[in-house]
């Protein structure tokens, strides 16, 4: 589903992928890190750090394999996933959005949001 209606929300919507960690949150995505997501994120970190070819498919057969290990709703895991990924809670898909960013800024992103205070 396209979010974007014009090049500059366009742009808007695509910064993030240009952001330096650690990333500045949003008010709504800093609510959604709450402690509990904090967890949650903390958790799946290996999970993803474990998958060999990263890419869209097997990150998101990673994230659903641990939603239902640990019998979560997949928003819980996916929508902390995009706070930390994006710095917000607008974004394309959370799975697209990280294979572009690559293994390393991922897991980087995802590490800092799930240590951060």
């Amino acid at each position: 589903k396209s979010r974007a209606e014009t090049i500059p929300q366009l742009v808007d919507l695509a910064m993030f992928y240009c952001f330096e960690r650690p990333l500045d949150y949003t008010e709504k995505a800093a609510k959604i890190l709450d402690t509990d997501a904090r967890g949650r994120l903390g958790e799946v970190h290996p999970v993803l750090a474990a998958v060999i070819d990263w890419n869209q498919d097997a990150i998101e057969a990673a994230v659903k394999e641990y939603a239902t290990v640990n019998d979560l709703k997949l928003g819980l895991i996916a929508q902390p996933l995009r706070a930390a990924l994006t710095g917000t809670n607008v974004s394309p898909g959370i799975f697209e959005v990280a294979a572009v960013l690559g293994r390393d800024e991922s897991l980087g992103r995802i590490s800092d949001a799930a240590t951060q205070d």
